[in-house]
């Protein structure tokens, strides 16, 4: 019998939102999916058609091609239960029908079922809702907009899509969204695109979509994963290999590396990474489940988590790979010359090749690597248990983040706003030329860049973030005047900007192999005298005591915090006003370990954390409170930001790092006549964290392996060696 979109429509409506309640009952997802009977479908939809008025987004393509490659890799999908449609196929009619013949007619109780969508998002709500109204509030006045198809197209309401959801079999539903609900759709000032088609009328426009807010509302079976809330835009921009969605490169990111973890922690740890430093709280990803569950699809059993995936049996003597699991930073400066080791699925072939690959070629996310040799020659293998070619004795797996080649020299790109008239180009083009940290200056949507120089109004110039947000706000005489004045007045600003990224380059929680764990906690008082955790982290592949076995078991409730959320935790956690926080520490390895805090604080302030004279911070199997609890430290001040710290820990002392520190330490702190080295622990505001920071990768890149070959400009850095620790927060 033919399908009737229009019966299927209505009875997907009949469902009725009064009747959107499922209960609690059901395993969670992944433990579903991991049924070896059930199936897995995926439907991906890339809209990227604008609509009038508004230009085709890029990223869309590029999206649904990332999501269908890391589940088919990763998660074991066939081909044949993934359905992607494109600008060219992603139109309402083309994804009614194959919603009704991929997942309604295929999807049986116990299958698991993953719809994406990239592309526009409308939002149409009546003014007397909230600017940020809750899912429950905003759903009736939410729409996603297809491609286009013959005459205007109608737009799918999000309740709907839920309601057509709901109507399947399969209960274990996860519906993800990477567009945004803005109720405009301005243009950002930087480098990245809005995906806020803004207030268009499309309950006018759909038959389907409800005329009135539901009495009560359930997802029942669906866990909603939004790029952003309802009244937010989401963004997307070129990520250095490929243009993506913000929110789903971050995505894939996780998918790659979650094997032992619920895939929210790293979910919710890389977005935040890619977002707040771009749009601070203008985009904060939503996860929306009614039995609160965080997880996901399971991958592989067998296969161990990584940052990419082997495509291909070898060829020859190279490995072809996609290394998507790694920061846009890592991707476009770190990547070429680094190292991997290749961890298969299985193989029947009892001898090891080469452990370590080293990328040779990179195109985008896809990469050749080529084998080393192995660096302890002594160890030759016999001709029984050698592979007769490497294509036996590999399959397909993970590879994992062994060397990191780090350039020797950083600088930044510029790029112009599209205010700026052709002279004041030409100027501003002449004016960050003559900077030494500047490398690149590019037109704004031309590719990435570091921050975006433009107008705040006529004759006033300043630095902007790629989403818009003021990088540091100037004075009226600092802003205003010659453009070539105006950006000699930047300096400082650009310094602060090269320090944070070179710690974003060295940024390594998935790949760090030092035994380590932190928690952050702030002090409470009053009925609940107990810490709140603010953000726990704990090292995935470092070795144990021994080398062998797992490591040892977390910290007991007594030392720390440890709970499991019952509902899923604040994208940015938030600390209150004139608070303390502490820093525990453990480190399970065999090695000392030196370190500090280095960043930028709530108040716009470059700072270290010095919590040891000597920077020596943890001894073998020593765990350490930071500040201690009788001397608290670590105040945070009254003024409303975000604070972005990175936690660095090396097996070798810092003492370039310490003697910067010294020279950087402002006046406000100590007597000048007094070195940091007589200081007792605390958080120093320092005139220049670059020459911090540089000392740092001096420190970090002076152990290099001596067995690998790298160019002259590069140098790498052994995962075992160092970790580099994002922690941000956001101070009300």
């Amino acid at each position: 019998m033919r399908f009737d979109r229009r019966t299927f429509l209505r009875g997907g409506m009949a469902l009725g939102f009064g009747s959107w309640v499922w209960g609690r009952g059901g395993q969670p997802l992944a433990q579903s999916l991991a049924v070896t009977n059930a199936q897995r479908l995926a439907l991906l939809i890339g809209g990227a058609w604008g609509g009038e008025g508004l230009k085709p987004l890029q990223g869309c393509d590029g999206d649904v091609a990332g999501i269908a490659e890391v589940l088919q890799t990763r998660y074991g999908l066939p081909a044949s239960n993934i359905v992607s449609l494109t600008q060219q196929t992603g139109t309402f009619d083309t994804i009614a029908e194959t919603f009704d013949t991929h997942l309604r007619q295929r999807a049986k109780k116990g299958d698991g079922v993953v719809v994406y969508f990239s592309g526009y998002g409308v939002y149409d709500p009546p003014a007397e809702l909230p600017r940020y109204p809750s899912w429950e509030q905003a759903l009736p006045y939410l729409g996603l907009l297809p491609s286009a198809g013959g005459d205007r197209p109608p737009y799918v309401s999000l309740a709907t899509l839920i309601s057509w959801l709901q109507s399947l079999k399969a209960k274990q539903i996860t519906l993800i969204l990477d567009c945004g609900f803005a109720q405009s759709a301005g243009t950002l000032q930087g480098n990245l695109r809005s995906r806020s088609a803004g207030r268009l009328d499309f309950r006018a426009a759909n038959q389907f979509a409800p005329a009135q807010p539901p009495t009560k509302f359930s997802l029942g079976p669906v866990t909603l994963m939004s790029a952003a809330a309802p009244g937010q835009t989401a963004v997307e921009g070129d990520m250095g290999a490929t243009t993506m969605g913000v929110f789903t490169y971050g995505l894939i990111q996780s998918l790659w590396e979650m094997a032992d973890s619920p895939l929210m922690n790293g979910l919710w740890a890389h977005s935040r990474a890619l977002l707040v430093p771009r749009l601070g709280t203008l985009q904060t990803p939503q996860w929306q489940s009614a039995t609160n569950s965080p997880e996901f699809l399971s991958p592989l059993p067998s296969y161990p988590n990584g940052e990419g995936g082997i495509l291909a049996t070898p060829v020859g003597q190279s490995l072809q790979s996609h290394l998507a699991g790694l920061s846009p930073l890592v991707q476009e400066n770190a990547l070429l010359h680094s190292c991997y080791q290749a961890t298969a699925i299985a193989t029947e072939i009892p001898f090891l090749p080469p452990p370590l690959w080293q990328v040779s070629h990179r195109k985008g996310q896809r990469v050749s690597l080529v084998p080393l040799p192995l660096s302890n020659p002594d160890k030759a293998s016999t001709k029984e248990n050698e592979p007769r070619s490497l294509t036996e004795a590999i399959a397909l797996g993970s590879l994992r983040e062994i060397y990191r080649a780090v350039p020797k020299s950083l600088g930044l790109t510029v790029a112009l706003g599209d205010d700026l008239e052709r002279i004041e180009r030409v100027d501003a083009t002449s004016a960050f030329g003559a900077i030494t940290n500047v490398e690149g200056i590019i037109n704004a949507g031309d590719g990435r860049a570091d921050c975006v120089f433009g107008k705040l109004d006529t004759h006033r110039y300043t630095l902007f973030t790629e989403g818009g947000e003021l990088l540091q706000p100037l004075t009226k005489s600092e802003s205003s005047g010659a453009i070539k004045t105006v950006v000699s007045s930047l300096e400082s600003s650009l310094n602060r900007l090269l320090a944070v990224k070179w710690l974003t380059l060295l940024a390594n929680p998935d790949s760090a192999r030092l035994g380590v764990q932190v928690s952050v906690t702030q002090a409470t008082s009053g009925d609940n005298p107990l810490p709140r955790s603010l953000y726990e982290w704990r090292s995935r592949r470092g070795l144990p005591p021994g080398g062998v076995g797992s490591p040892p078991n977390p910290l007991t409730s007594g030392d720390r915090v440890t709970s499991v959320p019952s509902a899923p935790p604040d994208f940015l956690p938030t600390v209150a006003a004139n608070q303390t926080l502490q820093c525990h520490l453990e480190n399970w390895g065999n090695d000392t370990l030196y370190g500090c805090l280095l960043g930028i604080d709530n108040r716009n302030l470059e700072v270290a954390g010095i919590f040891d004279p000597q920077l020596l911070l943890l001894n073998p199997q020593q765990r350490l409170t930071l500040p201690h609890p009788e001397a608290p430290l670590w105040s945070v001040s009254g003024d409303k930001g975000i604070a972005q710290w990175f936690l660095v820990l090396s097996r070798y002392p810092l003492t370039a790092t310490l003697a910067a520190i010294s020279q950087q330490v402002t006046s406000n702190n100590s007597p000048a006549s007094s070195p940091t080295l007589a200081l007792p622990p605390r958080l120093l505001v320092l005139k220049n964290l670059l020459p911090v920071v540089t000392a740092l990768v001096t420190d970090l890149t002076g152990h290099p392996p001596a067995h690998v070959t790298v160019p002259e400009e590069v140098t790498l850095l052994d995962t075992a060696d160092w970790l580099s620790l994002p922690i941000m927060y956001q101070v009300l």
